[in-house]
């Protein structure tokens, strides 16, 4: 649909960017994204995503609000509550333009399969690798596109899954990482903390790329991992490829 006046003037400096224009921000707002989790990547990425337009944003967390929360957590403010109602709760108060669906129980492999065909991208903003393979797995089995991420101490990285490369190959997170790795072997925030601005500048990115897609402009970090080393001041981007042998569109029968 067109955009009103109201629109026009809301969303001025997206039109303003290259490549967005009036047609990029008619797309924003004819389209849908699933956020997975809505605490410390989901406090960053939800907003942004809301504020630039996004039609349609479902979130899907069933997690309460603790204490512990609130020193990255920064899209709530009463503890206990539910953190896709309060989540839900701010975006409607940012725009009005945007409508939010929430589902405030812990999502299943059945469920994600279910539910991810209704959306045009998935945001995994999780904490766990056995939530992120479980995301990413269900993602690959019905194509999907998602933008993944991960923060933890002053560390973090995001890519994007299931969109096709420069060869029409679509990776996935087993591509960078090929088996779940045990709850023991990674750093956890429990464990090693978590530094609330740097998962702020993750979950932006993960926002900035799911625009790009939505919109149709720039290039996603398809085929690619951004890492951040906040201790040092230091972006890296790293080349991904197959983890095993894929068979590239042309090449089927």
């Amino acid at each position: 649909m067109p955009l009103t006046p109201a629109q026009v003037q809301r969303y001025q400096r997206n039109i303003d960017v290259a490549g967005i224009g009036v047609e990029g921000q008619e797309r924003l707002l004819g389209s849908s994204v699933l956020v997975i989790g809505a605490g410390g990547l989901g406090s960053a990425a939800l907003p942004y995503l809301a504020a630039a337009g996004v039609g349609r944003i479902g979130i899907i967390d069933g997690d309460a609000v603790e204490l512990t929360n609130m020193q990255r957590q920064v899209l709530h403010t009463d503890l206990g509550r539910n953190k896709a109602e309060s989540a839900a709760e701010r975006l409607g108060l940012l725009n009005p333009d945007v409508q939010v669906e929430i589902d405030t129980t812990y999502l299943t492999r059945a469920r994600a399969e279910a539910l991810f065909p209704h959306y045009d991208l998935v945001l995994d903003c999780t904490d766990t690798f056995d939530a992120k393979f479980m995301i990413a797995d269900a993602a690959a089995a019905v194509d999907a596109p998602l933008v993944w991420a991960s923060a933890v101490g002053m560390q973090g990285q995001c890519s994007v899954f299931g969109v096709p490369d420069a060869d029409g190959i679509r990776l996935t997170l087993r591509d960078v990482i090929a088996s779940e790795p045990s709850p023991q072997d990674y750093p956890r925030a429990v464990n090693v903390g978590v530094l609330g601005a740097m998962v702020g500048q993750i979950g932006a990115l993960q926002a900035t790329e799911a625009l790009k897609i939505l919109a149709g402009f720039g290039e996603p970090l398809v085929g690619r991992v951004m890492v951040l080393d906040a201790a040092r001041g230091r972006w890296s981007v790293l080349p991904l490829r197959a983890a095993r042998p894929r068979i590239r569109p042309s090449e089927q029968e």
